[in-house]
């Protein structure tokens, strides 16, 4: 058995992920072995291209088609059954720290964003926007000029009991870039995310940070039909659907428990952090865009 730490949580894991932080903790939170998963569960269904979901409070039954079926389950367990003669972990693994660990998260009360974040004097600024926008460039790039990056895909959300703050964790030390950003940040295309895809993983295992810090400010980024990049605050409810279309896998938020803990972390979250829209033109120099972001930072 494997020990690591991801999520904000401690995972005791049957196969090996690279991309987790090894770590041994006296508790565990989640387990992760592969195994035999229910046939059906009880819950609402739910079908997509190439995944098929049944989700309920407590449980989410997924199939990812050629690739494997998972069961995540009470806030504590994924099991895993790989189709018959698939194994090629790369893309098992996948989907277990994305859709699986998403369920868990949301099981356990907590919110994961489909934001990156950078550390900046112990707050956190979260960089979200639609595939394309720029996230990853822009992450490449706030790393030269000497940010500390502190996550990449999901930051995790909750609120905290005693100062009533929204915090963020991180999810693990890797990001994930495309060919076009790697060219940025680095040359080392050993770690190809999933096989035929030119996204490749960078690790950062010594420099991870395992604490949570309070949220500053959020950078939307877009892309628009104006000739120069523009920023905007956005508040009210403009505000509020922008950082809702954020939440990662939308698709698990089946219940009105669930609808009802994003709501209140979001609403929470706004009260203290401000929300910036960032519209770049189509063919945007990546240094035009790093300068409007790092100017907000």
């Amino acid at each position: 058995m494997y020990n690591y730490y991801g999520f904000g949580l401690h995972i005791l894991s049957e196969i090996e992920f690279p991309e987790l932080l090894p770590a041994t903790a006296d508790t565990v939170d989640i387990t992760i072995k592969i195994g035999d998963v229910p046939d059906s569960i009880d819950g609402k269904r739910l079908q997509g291209n190439d995944i098929s979901y049944i989700i309920n409070e407590e449980e989410l039954l997924f199939s990812v088609k050629n690739i494997a079926t998972y069961y995540a389950a009470y806030g504590r367990e994924i099991i895993i059954a790989p189709e018959t003669g698939n194994r090629e972990m790369r893309s098992i693994r996948l989907f277990v720290l994305a859709t699986a660990i998403a369920a868990i998260l949301l099981q356990r009360g907590l919110l994961p964003l489909h934001a990156s974040a950078i550390l900046s004097d112990g707050e956190l600024v979260l960089i979200c926007g639609r595939s394309g926008a720029g996230k990853s460039t822009t992450l490449a790039g706030l790393r030269k000029q000497g940010y500390t990056i502190f996550s990449d895909d999901i930051t995790v959300l909750q609120q905290r009991p005693d100062t009533n703050m929204i915090t963020g964790t991180a999810s693990y030390p890797m990001i994930k870039l495309w060919e076009d950003s790697l060219l940025m940040f680095s040359q080392d295309r050993s770690f190809p995310v999933r096989p035929g895809m030119d996204k490749y993983g960078i690790f950062f295992h010594d420099d991870f940070n395992r604490n949570e810090y309070p949220v500053k400010k959020i950078l939307l980024l877009d892309i628009g039909e104006d000739n120069e990049v523009q920023s905007k605050i956005l508040t009210g409810i403009q505000a509020f659907e922008a950082i809702s279309n954020q939440i990662y896998r939308p698709v698990l938020l089946h219940s009105q428990s669930l609808r009802t803990l994003s709501f209140l972390t979001i609403s929470k979250l706004l009260q203290h952090v401000e929300i910036y829209h960032i519209n770049r033109p189509i063919n945007c120099r990546p240094e035009k865009l790093l300068s409007v972001i790092s100017s907000l930072v």
